[in-house]
């Protein structure tokens, strides 16, 4: 098949991006050239990507933004849809209004973000017919109205992620620090435990208000570290050494890659539940889900009651790439065989 994604510019799109939509497009991506199709990816000039690569900005956003800009690198996609089989997004409600003027090229538009404000759920009810996929059956009952063509979950590369049956001493905070994040909550349960915890994540100036008041001057070095946002080498070497993966996320979730690398490296993950953090742990098995902090603390002194392996195996059961790439081939299949679809698909 030829195949266009079109992913965001908030993140570069490739198996290494620190962003959770640039990872998953970027693993996918990857994937589908792997197997024979002819991908060509629509993201930042930074993106390392085995297929095709269309940028209208070369970097992704930092403290600046420019949504014009996003709109032109999704009509980039449609204006060329004559040369696809079909367009696959991954931009939430942006591009509704290009795939309701293109007929001729089939298009799938992936939700994967779960902090959707009243003019985006307009514009989602509106073009509510176009053919959607989400990635957490969260996102179906957050989005009733819309009749999803499928649900397809996260995928890693396995091979990427090393299994550590043996951790260090210390509870891990991997996520941006913002309110929304919870590093707050974070901070106040490991030292209510008496526990190290190391915080990693980017720091934008729009929560610089927010940390200076909440967080930075709990943050002593020792007890309560800081490492900033970090690489993909630094954040895997993180996560196989934890005791645990803490996620006092206060937000809906719609699927974090953060809670399935932790697992595929043998580290339990506790996260309140929120959106589909209950999807993607197995709740006593390979981590705890909790409704709030105080249950949070008392998770933490159950971990030993977590094998290892347990999370390891759960994540290759259920979150490979290949689970990934499997679940969007067969959507591009079904849609392509709807009446309308331009492209013979006998030869795929």
């Amino acid at each position: 098949m030829k195949i266009a994604i079109v992913s965001k510019l908030w993140e570069s799109t490739d198996p290494h991006s620190t962003g959770g939509t640039g990872l998953s497009v970027g693993l996918l991506a990857d994937e589908l050239v792997k197997r024979g199709h002819k991908v060509t990816v629509f993201g930042t000039g930074d993106s390392k990507t085995k297929a095709k690569l269309i940028s209208v900005r070369q970097s992704p956003w930092e403290n600046d933004y420019s949504e014009p800009i996003e709109y032109l690198n999704i009509a980039q996609a449609f204006s060329q849809h004559n040369k696809f089989d079909i367009i696959h997004c991954h931009v939430e409600y942006k591009a509704a209004m290009f795939a309701d003027l293109v007929k001729t090229t089939p298009h799938l538009m992936s939700i994967r973000y779960g902090q959707l404000f009243a003019d985006e759920i307009k514009i989602l009810k509106k073009y509510r017919q176009l053919n959607w996929s989400t990635n957490s059956g969260a996102m179906t009952k957050l989005l009733p109205f819309i009749k999803f063509q499928g649900v397809v979950y996260n995928g890693l590369d396995l091979k990427r992620y090393p299994f550590n049956k043996n951790k260090n001493d210390y509870l891990l905070f991997l996520a941006r620090l913002s309110p929304q994040k919870g590093p707050d909550t974070a901070i106040s349960i490991a030292k209510k435990l008496g526990r190290k915890l190391i915080l990693a994540g980017k720091i934008v100036d729009s929560d610089k208000p927010f940390l200076t008041k909440k967080v930075l001057k709990q943050i002593d070095g020792r007890q309560i570290q800081y490492v900033g946002e970090v690489k993909f080498t630094e954040k895997i070497k993180l996560l196989k050494n934890a005791s645990a993966l803490i996620y006092p996320n206060i937000v809906f979730e719609a699927c974090s890659n953060a809670i399935l690398e932790a697992q595929a490296c043998g580290t339990p993950v506790i996260a309140f539940d929120k959106g589909s953090n209950k999807e993607l742990i197995l709740n006593n098995k390979t981590g705890f889900v909790v409704k709030n902090s105080t249950q949070m603390a008392e998770a933490i002194k159950r971990l030993n009651e977590i094998d290892p392996q347990n999370c390891r195996q759960h994540i290759i059961k259920k979150f490979s790439v290949e689970n990934m790439a499997n679940g969007y081939e067969k959507l591009y299949l079904k849609l392509l065989k709807k009446p309308g679809a331009h492209k013979n698909i006998a030869d795929y």
